[in-house]
């Protein structure tokens, strides 16, 4: 199945909304963030894109026809080469409440200090849930906070221009006919009006709010159980 819709933008710019909205219209199943987290054993198809601009893609998104979020918007380039025809979203978000999300919920909940590690090690010799969770974790870690922001998270000058000058690549990079940049704020209008679609008879779904985001991880970490957007 090819993928029709790709976003990047990264975590914490209303992805998880995005997702709703682009399943809602008609675009089928959108792998997110979350699928990874309740499917880690996908994982090695991530590392394997990461490292090499390739893999196999038809089984990676089987039953999806669109991506949002992390790991999808890092990759955005050989995904537009696997699927030129896509249309491509560019979700944005004032930088200042981008951060203040992004550091308090993404960033919170990842595992990185020994301490940290330590407990989530505890947990994985007596659940392989949590060995294959940790595996998640793990991706994040490496390409996010340490590949595209540098392990340099907490600096915040720093980080804000890492996320500014993404976004300006993906606007140099995709051809303007292809991508539409885009803020949650703006509903349903500008959306439909680029994928030429029809508005629906529904409310934009406003999903993944940051208290919502802490309450499904803290599950999440405590139960093993999968995590679900809310």
């Amino acid at each position: 199945m090819a993928i029709k819709v790709i976003g990047v933008g990264g975590p914490r710019t209303g992805t998880a909304s995005l997702k709703d909205a682009l399943e809602i219209l008609g675009f089928g199943k959108c792998y997110h963030m979350a699928w990874l987290f309740n499917h880690p054993e996908q994982i090695k198809y991530w590392h394997e894109l990461f490292d090499t601009g390739t893999t196999d893609f038809d089984t990676l998104f089987d039953g999806f026809s669109s991506t949002v979020d992390f790991p999808g918007y890092m990759n955005y380039k050989p995904l537009l080469e696997k699927y030129p025809d896509a249309k491509l979203i560019l979700s944005e978000r004032n930088t200042k409440d981008w951060y203040d999300s992004a550091i308090n919920t993404v960033y919170a909940v990842t595992p990185k200090t020994f301490g940290q590690k330590l407990g989530m090690m505890k947990k994985m010799i007596f659940s392989s849930r949590f060995r294959k969770i940790s595996k998640s974790f793990m991706l994040v870690e490496k390409y996010l906070w340490n590949g595209q922001y540098r392990g340099k998270f907490k600096n915040k000058e720093s980080t804000l221009k890492i996320y500014n000058d993404f976004n300006e690549e993906v606007k140099k990079n995709v051809p303007s006919d292809q991508l539409l940049i885009y803020n949650i704020c703006d509903g349903w209008e500008p959306l439909c009006k680029f994928l030429n679609v029809q508005v629906p008879d529904e409310e934009f779904p406003y999903k993944n709010k940051r208290k919502d985001f802490r309450e499904q991880f803290k599950r999440l970490m405590a139960t093993g159980n999968q995590l679900e957007l809310k």
